[in-house]
């Protein structure tokens, strides 16, 4: 586990997307279900915080009030949506959306532009708060702005921090204990913040366009293999 969070914590801070889809499908193998979401949301907290630490200066401000008004309300409707999931098939419900997210193209929205940020922390947090992860449209909307991969990478990790602030906040108050998994949190928590640092040393030599051929096939494979788990 601790392998796996600080590969998945260093691709996400080398290229910017793909760690919490890899994680959120390797952590069913060492989690029970019930927990599974719960602490992936604190590691990717963790993780993109410390992500977004490290490259503060590429923050762009105008994007924070926006984020946190969609966040805060997509995390309360996630919080009735994950109270329905039936714990017993979320790994099959996982490997469905995993390889969804990886080979169907995502749809281009019609968003006005002055809500595009309100309502990606909106989806953000919602979706998250149910399945986890939510796959590239965040990128994707950020692209509008910028093309450069050090903004694209620090505000990832800026909607993803301020997203995932309201779903560790949501869980606490749904009731989920969390000193009751202080060990695997530390482990996550630290294997994230080690990957965060080795992914930003190595972002200016990685070619993008091989990560994302190598993150395809990573997370079918692990998809794949949480289906199988259900169905065999």
């Amino acid at each position: 586990m601790t392998l796996a969070v600080v590969f998945t914590s260093a691709f996400a801070g080398a290229t910017g997307l793909g760690g919490g889809l890899m994680l959120l499908s390797v952590l069913p193998n060492f989690l029970p279900a019930a927990a599974i979401i719960p602490l992936h949301a604190v590691t990717q907290w963790i993780s993109n915080a410390s992500r977004l630490s490290m490259g503060f200066k590429h923050v762009d401000k105008s994007l924070v009030r926006p984020l946190v008004i969609g966040a805060v309300a997509g995390a309360a409707l996630g919080a009735t949506l994950y109270s329905k999931l039936p714990t017993d098939y979320l790994p099959l419900i996982l490997g469905v959306w995993v390889l969804w997210l990886t080979w169907i193209p995502q749809p281009q929205l019609p968003i006005p532009k002055k809500f595009t940020f309100v309502f990606l922390g909106f989806y953000q947090s919602a979706i998250s708060m149910a399945l986890g992860a939510t796959g590239p449209l965040g990128t994707a909307l950020l692209m509008r702005h910028s093309k450069d991969r050090e903004y694209l990478v620090i505000n990832t990790a800026l909607y993803m921090s301020i997203s995932h602030t309201c779903r560790v906040t949501a869980f606490t108050l749904l009731g989920f204990s969390f000193i009751d998994w202080w060990s695997e949190l530390t482990i996550l928590c630290t294997g994230a913040v080690l990957g965060s640092w080795l992914g930003t040393r190595i972002r200016p030599y990685i070619r993008q366009q091989l990560a994302l051929v190598i993150l395809k096939g990573i997370l079918t494979i692990l998809a794949l293999r949480l289906i199988a788990s259900v169905l065999l």
